[in-house]
């Protein structure tokens, strides 16, 4: 299967939407004004897109950047110009050059030119920056970046790599001005809040909102189309599901996912609301500190590896939706992820759990007789709290006894990022792209963004980096096979995947021309979205 279930998802939304609005959308005319109210799950503290990675970063400034190139919001599948109007790829694959748009102004009124493409990219790339999502997906492949005159870009890669586009529309790489760059030093203050996007950034009060108003000045003219759009603060799902049966919000297409429960709630409160589930592709892992006492013993890594029951996981937090233990999911990139009847019979996975469990039990006892006692940190966001009781549970059962920490979201970030803590009981990580290399850049190569365990394989580094390079895509996929293998095969990995998450969204009726990204993070500029009276 190679179609993505996001792909079905907006096949049905927009047949939801020929049928549910007044008229046919198509011989709809796009209606200008009004504001977009939305949410976001917690405060962004920093909002540096090139350095953070909270989903909550990305949503705050979405509207306000534009990329190299993005995803169509009509098409979410396809990778368009943004600020480059066309590109050329050379013969051997390794040089890209783009040719950008002219007279595109920043916001504050200073042109855009080549030079601020550079000045993002050389950032981003700089061995000594830490850039998450950008950076982690771009340094394995891009040698450099020059600007050959105002207009015009070109990128040197190290090799022909097929995730290069898909990693340059990504919306983590959104281009920042120069000026603006030299003038902060980075991009966390609201200040420094200056794109060429559809919208301006207007104000963040913290707890409570953020705001943008149209760009009066967009390069693409008549767009956009609302004056605004309005995004809430809104901590915890009984905070966020009250906000959505109270009309405050128009959508919820980001996570956290509403549960069925909630999801069924929502449905006997409002008839004005399309309700549908889909995959946000994204991955629910717990991490292990392998850096630090008990878990930079390999031992008790494999014990708790074996010792989590993936499936009694996905069934009790998530509601039985999603993808129990695979690091691809097939229903996000087909044949790329090892098949699961497969990953089902491996330990860790296999069911029933009692001798995956005796041999977690074992593991723990022959290096702490007795038990141990750790802290166990969690987020307190979304349902975070309840899955780290679950998981705490499951803990005990091997002998692992732990006592819940729990941060604000974005000092939780700050400390995992610092490798301040000894077990995460549950992260979500969304991918950057929908791209099978996504996932090991995120999680599980030495450089990637979120590896958080800094677990170390030099295999996993060498299958990852081969598989980037090969462009025949049997011996990609054989390639990307032997790499998940490897890492649920050898069982002692410091970011363990629990489950792809899946779970229920809305939209207000009223809005149009809308579609879910093929990401989280994707189609969230609503540079075409209207509202209808």
């Amino acid at each position: 299967m190679r179609t993505s279930r996001a792909t079905a998802v907006i096949a049905g939304l927009l047949l939801l939407a020929a049928l549910g609005a007044p008229g046919a959308m198509g011989q709809e005319k796009p209606r200008m004004g009004g504001v977009l109210t939305w949410f976001d799950y917690g405060d962004p503290g920093r909002l540096d897109v090139h350095a953070e990675s909270p989903l909550v970063v990305q949503q705050a400034t979405a509207g306000v950047y534009s990329g190299l190139l993005h995803y169509d919001p009509e098409e979410p599948t396809k990778v368009i110009g943004d600020l480059a109007e066309r590109w050329s790829m050379s013969a051997d694959g390794k040089t890209y050059t783009f040719h950008l748009r002219k007279g595109v102004k920043w916001h504050d009124g200073q042109p855009f030119s080549s030079a601020d493409v550079k000045a993002t990219f050389d950032r981003v790339l700089h061995p000594d920056f830490k850039s998450p999502k950008c950076g982690a997906s771009l340094k394995p492949m891009v040698a450099s970046v020059e600007a050959v005159d105002p207009n015009t870009v070109t990128f040197q890669l190290k090799f022909p790599a097929a995730p290069f586009l898909p990693s340059v529309a990504s919306a983590w790489c959104r281009i920042a001005a120069k000026h603006i760059l030299a003038k902060y030093g980075d991009l966390n203050a609201p200040e420094a809040q200056i794109g060429t996007g559809p919208f301006k950034f207007k104000k963040y009060e913290r707890g409570s909102v953020i705001e943008w108003e149209r760009n009066p000045n967009y390069f693409i003219p008549g767009l956009p189309y609302l004056d605004g759009v309005k995004q809430f603060i809104l901590v915890g799902g009984p905070t966020q599901l009250a906000a959505a049966k109270a009309s405050k919000i128009m959508l919820w297409d980001a996570w956290p996912p509403m549960r069925k429960t909630q999801a069924d709630e929502l449905r006997r409160a409002r008839d004005d609301v399309e309700i549908f589930q889909t995959s946000i592709n994204t991955l629910f892992l717990i991490y292990l500190n392998s850096t630090k006492p008990p878990f930079n013993n390999a031992d008790l890594r494999r014990a708790v590896n074996l010792g989590v029951d993936r499936q009694d996981l996905v069934a009790k937090a998530l509601e039985g939706a999603g993808v129990p233990c695979a690091i691809l999911d097939p229903k996000l990139v087909g044949d790329f992820a090892l098949p699961l009847d497969e990953v089902n019979k491996l330990p860790g996975c296999r069911q029933p759990k009692d001798a995956d469990v005796a041999e977690a039990r074992r593991l723990v006892e022959k290096h702490h007789p007795g038990g141990l006692d750790i802290e166990v940190a969690t987020r307190s966001v979304g349902n975070y709290v309840d899955r780290a009781q679950l998981v705490l549970a499951q803990l005990r059962r091997i002998g692992i006894r732990g006592t819940l920490k729990t941060h604000e979201s974005a000092a939780g970030f700050a400390a995992f990022g610092k490798g301040d803590f000894l077990l995460i009981a549950t992260q979500d990580r969304a991918m950057d792209v929908n791209e099978p290399s996504g996932v090991f850049h995120i999680a599980y190569t030495t450089e990637a963004g979120s590896n958080w365990g800094r677990w170390s394989d030099p295999k996993v580094d060498e299958l990852a980096e081969r598989a980037l390079k090969e462009s025949n895509r049997d011996k990609r996929k054989a390639l990307y096979w032997e790499l998940q293998r490897h890492i649920l095969g050898r069982g002692d990995h410091a970011s363990i995947a629990v489950g792809w998450v899946e779970g229920w969204f809305f939209k207000d009726k009223r809005l149009r021309n809308y579609t879910p990204g093929v990401t989280v993070y994707d189609n969230n500029t609503f540079m075409k979205v209207w509202l209808a009276q």
